[in-house]
């Protein structure tokens, strides 16, 4: 094992190695369930590993796998995406399922530097036993305790047992970064938090107040729709509350119950991409990001970008956030802050001025870079094997 390094938690301008352009010789791996083909997992997750392969791709043969309908490898953006025909078995036994297939595909597939994308509900699928490659477990979330605390099943034992198994792994806040070096201390953990396009600070959008603004996954429990119902209804505002994004089918059919028990001038607008998006964001007075478990909150960034505050309950891996924080779970605390801000034009003015200044400190040039660096550090370390065999062979 590597004597370990840890990164700090806030980003920082990269160095990326010099090296010779794409030749082939180097074969970059990256396996993940979500996927843009995926109506039920494709959120924030998914845009941040598009981002990695297609940086990744300027400088190496890089492979996307991920779940599908199967079919011949597909190329986009000089990437190439090889669907694993599992889609047919659902959101949650689709997950287990493809846990149950990587170490296969891992020790038939020839690579030099496998990425790892966690999946829950017990995140990792020990794929350093199954490779003499390097292989970097990418956390966007350490699911354990949420998968056990939901189902009542030991899922967090399987996590902390796989995590002993990875040299390298990749998280997204500090907090996560602290777990892993709890139950893996000879791991190298990197803290490589997300980042996004930088957008000049657009003093029109200060004072928009068109509605209140959710942007996520629809998922009730993990990202908290149902205390902010209940704030919402709670706080007796007139403002409509919109709520962008998708989930699978029973939690929009849950999120569906929810409204139609819940007062209140409240829209569903589905998932959005784009110009919609845009629309949405600077329309909107706040944004709500009420979780009960997140990694990061992509979604916060994107609305502090376009200088939004943000209320979201005092998660340890939400503090990168700053103002506007409330006790954790307080559905009280939460209605009184939505209220208060919709009400408040210089409030919200301040508040968003320091958020686009926030924001500023998270660029996805940045960001990359660090992937970039990190993936070439490690196939340049003179212990690795990658380049000569590979994946095991399947015997």
């Amino acid at each position: 094992m590597s004597e370990r390094h840890v990164a700090d938690a806030e980003p920082r301008p990269a160095e990326p190695t010099e090296m010779a352009a794409k030749d082939g010789t180097k074969h970059v791996i990256i396996s993940t369930f979500d996927s843009p083909a995926n109506p039920h997992y494709n959120g924030g997750g998914v845009a941040v590993i598009e981002m990695m392969a297609r940086q990744l791709a300027q400088y190496f043969d890089v492979t996307v796998i991920t779940v599908g309908h199967g079919g011949s490898p597909e190329m986009h953006n000089g990437v190439r995406y090889r669907q694993l025909p599992i889609s047919w078995a659902g959101p949650r036994a689709g997950q287990l399922l493809f846990h149950a297939l990587l170490p296969f595909v891992v020790m038939r597939t020839p690579h030099d530097l496998w990425i790892e994308n966690f999946t829950p509900p017990f995140s990792t699928s020990f794929l350093p036993l199954f490779s003499r490659a390097p292989i970097v477990g990418f956390a966007q979330n350490l699911c354990g305790k949420e998968m056990s605390d939901r189902y009542r099943l030991p899922f967090f034992l399987v996590e902390r047992l796989g995590l002993r198994f990875y040299r390298n792994v990749v998280v997204l806040n500090s907090a996560h970064r602290e777990i892993v070096r709890h139950f893996s201390p000879s791991t190298t953990v990197q803290v490589i938090p997300n980042g996004i396009d930088k957008r000049p600070l657009n003093e029109e959008v200060l004072s928009r107040r068109d509605h209140i603004l959710f942007l996520g996954r629809i998922d009730i429990t993990v990202k908290g729709l149902d205390l902010l119902l209940a704030a919402y209804e709670m706080s007796g505002l007139a403002m409509p509350l919109l709520i962008a994004g998708s989930g699978t089918p029973n939690e929009e059919r849950k999120l569906a119950e929810l409204l139609t028990a819940t007062r209140g001038d409240i829209r569903r607008v589905g998932h959005v991409t784009g110009e919609r998006k845009r629309e949405l964001l600077e329309g909107s007075a706040i944004v709500m990001m009420p979780s009960r478990y997140e990694t990061f909150g992509l979604a916060a960034l994107e609305g502090m970008s376009y200088a939004k505050p943000v209320v979201h309950f005092d998660l340890p891996t939400l503090r990168w956030i700053g103002d506007v924080s409330v006790p954790s779970f307080d559905v009280g605390a939460l209605a009184g802050a939505m209220r208060d801000l919709a009400d408040n034009e210089s409030a919200r003015r301040e508040l968003g001025r320091t958020a686009h200044a926030t924001s500023q400190r998270y660029s996805s040039d940045t960001t990359l870079d660090r992937y970039l660096s990190l993936v070439q550090g490690l196939l340049n370390e003179p212990s690795s094997v990658a380049g000569e065999e590979g994946g095991t062979p399947c015997q």
